[in-house]
């Protein structure tokens, strides 16, 4: 683990290519460097998610992935999220479909700056295509830090039987 604060500003941003080497990137969660390692590229070739990787010194630090998505709020909220009067049905979104920092750089905020760099990133997006919420289904011990960011649970019933996973979701307009 390296203990030194990295200096973002000296971290690469770009779209995962075949190019990229992933044969090092290790998050300690063998499913999500799986992910990265065997299909983020198919997917991203298909036009089912699309990867961005941090990089420092030619090593990828961290990366996330984004998807469509889309939203229904249960019945109270969506009196809170009317428009012109009228409660949507659904909301769009962009889901963070994955989301990794590799482990050498565990308690240096890395995987907080990619969170926030991904939201800056989906709010540039909305830009072109309106985006309401950015949503995220997030393993059980990880929903204390995307609930710190900001994020909340979704309470409509169709999101909250999952077993492994917790249904949540970012607000672009607040």
């Amino acid at each position: 683990m390296i203990n030194v604060e990295i200096n973002f500003s000296k971290v690469k941003v770009e779209v995962l290519s075949r190019v990229n080497d992933l044969s090092t990137f290790d998050c300690g969660d063998k499913d999500i460097n799986d992910f990265l390692q065997n299909d983020a590229i198919i997917y991203q070739e298909k036009k089912i998610a699309t990867t961005i990787i941090f990089i420092l010194n030619e090593k990828i630090i961290g990366f996330f992935s984004t998807a469509a998505d889309s939203i229904r709020l249960k019945l109270e909220e969506k009196e809170v999220h009317k428009i012109e009067g009228k409660p949507f049905q659904e909301f769009p979104a962009i889901k963070i479909a994955r989301i990794g920092r590799d482990v050498r750089f565990k308690n240096q905020l890395v995987g907080t700056k990619i969170l926030k760099w991904a939201i800056g990133y989906v709010l540039r997006c909305s830009e072109m295509t309106a985006v309401r919420f950015i949503t995220v289904d997030s393993y059980t011990n990880r929903v204390q830090w995307y609930e710190k960011i900001g994020f909340k649970r979704n309470l409509d019933k169709r999101y909250t039987k999952k077993d492994q996973h917790v249904s949540m979701r970012f607000d672009l307009c607040n």
